[in-house]
């Protein structure tokens, strides 16, 4: 079922839910149309979801918003999972939509190059060639948001009927992370797998793209954010590293900016500025997203 969160003389945006068996693996899907005539900055923090965005119209530069490098520009675009924040710009023109898997479901639909996609963004056709560019043609030339997320259910079915499993021992200790939102020791993952600790990192590097001390960094980077947006009262700096497992508030402090590029209240007044747009976040229960004034530097 879709529902539009936006009258169709705004910028449409609309949610599509999957089909009840692929809850598993994927958790949303997104479609977008906009022509603001003027450029649109969002700020996408850290998640453990694996995106991808197929084009029907525009086209996006994205930038690690921690650590500046020459933008990369995409039409459409696959992002596994960042431990930094990306600023992503458009003209104000936009047209198409987004799919939100679970590194899980990420690793089922593409297998080992799901892998390689951790930190990174590529093109999707990169992942399955000219499926997907044909997939996207089909899309648009869709006339309907609900058929269109009825053929994306179709596709994903198709990919998850045959595609590889994680290996038992990584679903494991990714449960045990997502369940202690990433507080868990590293050493206790090593123990109850009964693997080495370099072949913990050479699996979870190969079925999601990161190590998992950086994988537990992002989950708890999310509880943080969760924690932030939940709380009318906002907790002190301090208040809110004891309720997320950090040292004390110079510790959040570092860690906070060495992922998104600010301080935790920053984020927040990004989010709650009234001169610009309320912003969406990409996937609902976690926290995504800030749309950031198209002229700041």
């Amino acid at each position: 079922m879709a529902r539009s969160t936006l009258p169709t003389s705004a910028p449409e945006t609309v949610l599509g839910t999957p089909a009840a068996p692929l809850r598993r693996y994927v958790l949303g899907y997104r479609g977008y149309r906009m022509d603001l005539r003027r450029p649109r900055r969002r700020l996408e923090v850290p998640t453990d979801v694996v995106t991808v965005a197929l084009a029907f119209e525009g086209s996006m530069r994205l930038t690690d918003a921690v650590s500046p490098a020459p933008a990369a520009s995409f039409g459409s675009v696959a992002a596994g999972l960042r431990r930094t924040a990306t600023i992503a710009e458009h003209t104000g023109v936009l047209h198409g939509l987004a799919v939100s898997l679970t590194p899980q479901g990420a690793f089922r639909a593409f297998g080992s190059p799901a892998g390689d996609l951790g930190g990174q963004w590529a093109e999707p056709g990169d992942l399955l060639g000219p499926r997907l560019r044909a997939l996207t043609d089909r899309l648009a030339d869709t006339p309907s948001w609900p058929a269109r997320f009825a053929m994306l259910d179709g596709y994903f079915a198709a990919l998850f009927a045959y595609g590889p499993d994680w290996e038992p021992s990584v679903l494991w200790a990714w449960h045990q992370l997502r369940r202690s939102h990433g507080l868990v020791p590293i050493h206790a993952l090593v123990e109850g797998t009964g693997w080495s600790r370099r072949r913990l990192e050479l699996r979870f590097r190969e079925h999601l793209g990161l190590a998992p001390k950086q994988a537990a960094g992002i989950l708890r980077l999310q509880h943080t954010l969760g924690v932030l947006a939940a709380r009318e009262d906002h907790p002190t700096g301090a208040d809110l590293a004891t309720l997320c497992g950090y040292y004390d508030q110079s510790h959040l402090d570092r860690s906070f900016r060495g992922m998104v590029g600010c301080s935790p209240r920053e984020f927040l007044a990004s989010r709650g500025g009234t001169a610009l747009p309320a912003p969406t976040d990409r996937v609902a229960g976690r926290v995504t997203s800030a749309v950031l004034d198209p002229g700041a530097a």
